[in-house]
């Protein structure tokens, strides 16, 4: 009779997951629509998606250089944020015109999840150099992001997609980067306070989707 009980709560929780992915799916196509039309004009422009993606690592280690010298210019604490949503703009347009255009390719994902990592680890960087959390919450959210990302990765060779599982994938750390950002400019202490939260948040995700994972790969639920 146990069981029987812990298959079906198993396989509710399943679907639970399932529905909050769609939901959560159809939400960021319906940002994404918006963005297809920057998507096409970049194309038209002769970009293509690895250059995308490599401005938007260049973005993210110029935001993490304004970052460090937040406290030497106000014109960096202006900078450092809007730069560091222009490396999730370009992350979000290097996919979104690979789809449109049919430019899928393994390379281009393997360079798009290499460069994303050196991305997330150089804003973070940045914020401890530039004196605006301690070392180790900087150190734990750089683990943190590495382990989500990592996490999606082992189980897609493994056959099983984490899209969607846990709420700290790549925009929204970013969103919480940059909204600390603002309110630092006039209240000392939100990107410590940021990071705190960017630790909590992304070591969560990073135990959800191994637990997912795990039991999902149990009752073998991977594709082959």
């Amino acid at each position: 009779m146990l069981g029987i009980e812990h298959y079906l709560s198993f396989h509710e929780e399943m679907a639970r997951g399932e529905r909050w992915k769609a939901l959560l799916a159809r939400l960021k196509q319906s940002v994404v629509k918006a963005f297809e039309g920057q998507a096409r004009l970049a194309y038209r422009l002769g970009l293509r998606p690895n250059h995308v993606t490599a401005l938007g690592l260049a973005f993210a280690i110029l935001s993490g250089l304004a970052y460090w010298l937040w406290s030497l210019s106000p014109l960096m604490a202006i900078l450092a944020p809007l730069l560091a949503l222009l490396s999730g703009y370009s992350d979000l347009i290097d996919g979104l015109m690979a789809r449109l255009y049919g430019l899928q390719s393994k390379a281009g994902a393997m360079l798009d999840s290499m460069l994303d990592r050196y991305a997330d680890i150089a804003l973070i960087l940045g914020i401890w150099a530039g004196g605006l959390c301690d070392p180790q919450s900087a150190m734990l959210a750089a683990i943190g992001s590495l382990l989500v990302s990592y996490a999606r990765a082992r189980a897609g060779g493994l056959g099983l997609d984490l899209a969607g599982v846990g709420l700290a994938e790549r925009p929204e750390r970013l969103a919480l980067i940059v909204i600390a950002s603002w309110i630092e400019l006039t209240w000392r202490g939100a990107l410590q306070l940021g990071m705190l939260i960017l630790v909590f948040i992304t070591h969560m995700t990073a135990a959800q989707r191994a637990a997912y994972a795990f039991i999902a790969l149990k009752h073998g639920m991977a594709s082959a």
